[in-house]
C-alpha cells in the first residue's frame, strides 16, 4: 500500500526528472526522454507502437510512441536525458536491440520494494541521492563521477547559467560570453558534461519554472520568469518532455529540487 499525502511526488535533477503518482493516463505520445516506469501496486498496461504489454517495469527509448494505462494506480517514472551519462548507460545496457526493454519480474520487484520503502519519506537532496544510487545499482548501472577538473570555460558557462537572467540563456549568448563559436562550445560542453548544452538549458528552464510555480507564481508568471517566450511555449515543452501538462503536474504535488555538489549527474 502506498502511503503519501500527495498525488504526485516530483524530483528535479540535472540529468533526469522522476516522479511517483497515481494520476497518469496518457494518450499516444512520444517525448525526448528515456523513460523508466515501475508499477508500484500491480502490473500496468502500456501500448508501444501498437503492441499492448502488461509489465511490472519497462525502459523505453526516447521518441518512441507509447500510451500508458495508469488506472489510478501508483507508478514511479524516471525521465532521463538521453544525451547524459545516465542516458548513455541505459541505452548501452538495455536499448541496443529494441526501442524498449521489459524489466525482469524479480528485478522489478526489488525496485518496487525500494521505491515504496524509500521515496515517500524523502525530504532532502542527500536522501534522494542515496535512493538513486540504490536504484541504479538494482538496474546494474554503475555510477559515474566526474573525476577530472572541468574545463575552465565550461565551469564559467555553468556559473553564468546559474547566475544570469534565464531569458538570456541560449547557445549563441553563452558562446559570446566565453569567446567560442557556438559549434565549438556545444561540442566542448557535451564532451565535458555528458549532456548537450541545448538540453541542459531547456532542462534548467523547466526546473526553474516549476520552482517558481511551487513558490506561488502562476504558470504564466513562472514560464516568463524562467525564460520561456510564453505560457504556451512552456506548456508545449512540458508536454514534449514529461508527457503531461503543467496543470496536471502541480495539482496536489510535492516538489524537490535535487542538488549535489559532488556529482551533478547522480
Amino acid at each position: 500500500m502506498i502511503q503519501s499525502t500527495h498525488d504526485l511526488l516530483l524530483f528535479f535533477c540535472k540529468d533526469h526528472i522522476s516522479f511517483m503518482t497515481n494520476k497518469v493516463d496518457t494518450d499516444h505520445h512520444s517525448h525526448n526522454y528515456i523513460q523508466i516506469t515501475i508499477g508500484l501496486e500491480h502490473d500496468f498496461l502500456m501500448t508501444i507502437e501498437e503492441q499492448l504489454l502488461a509489465v511490472k517495469g519497462i525502459i523505453l527509448d526516447s521518441n518512441t510512441c507509447h500510451k500508458l494505462y495508469g488506472r489510478q494506480r501508483w507508478q514511479f517514472y524516471v525521465l532521463v536525458n538521453p544525451e547524459s551519462v545516465f542516458g548513455e548507460r541505459l541505452k548501452r545496457t538495455y536499448l541496443q536491440e529494441s526501442c524498449y526493454s521489459v524489466i525482469a519480474a524479480d528485478q522489478g520487484a526489488r525496485l518496487q520494494q525500494l521505491i515504496i520503502r524509500t521515496l515517500p519519506a524523502i525530504h532532502s537532496s542527500s536522501d534522494y541521492i542515496k535512493f538513486m544510487l540504490s536504484f541504479k545499482k538494482l538496474l546494474n548501472l554503475n555510477d559515474t563521477v566526474l573525476d577530472h577538473a572541468l574545463d575552465d570555460r565550461i565551469q564559467e558557462v555553468l556559473t553564468y547559467i546559474d547566475q544570469q537572467s534565464l531569458q538570456q540563456l541560449s547557445v549563441k549568448h553563452l558562446s559570446q560570453q566565453i569567446y567560442l563559436s557556438e559549434s565549438r562550445l556545444s561540442h566542448l560542453f557535451k564532451e565535458e558534461m555528458g549532456i548537450s548544452l541545448v538540453s541542459y538549458i531547456l532542462h534548467h528552464k523547466l526546473e526553474n519554472a516549476f520552482r517558481y510555480i511551487f513558490k506561488g507564481l502562476t504558470i504564466t508568471e513562472a514560464a516568463l520568469e524562467a525564460g520561456f517566450s510564453s505560457s504556451s511555449h512552456f506548456t508545449r515543452s512540458v508536454r514534449d518532455k514529461l508527457g503531461m501538462t503543467p496543470n496536471s503536474i502541480v495539482q496536489n504535488s510535492r516538489y524537490l529540487q535535487v542538488k549535489s555538489s559532488e556529482n551533478p549527474y547522480i
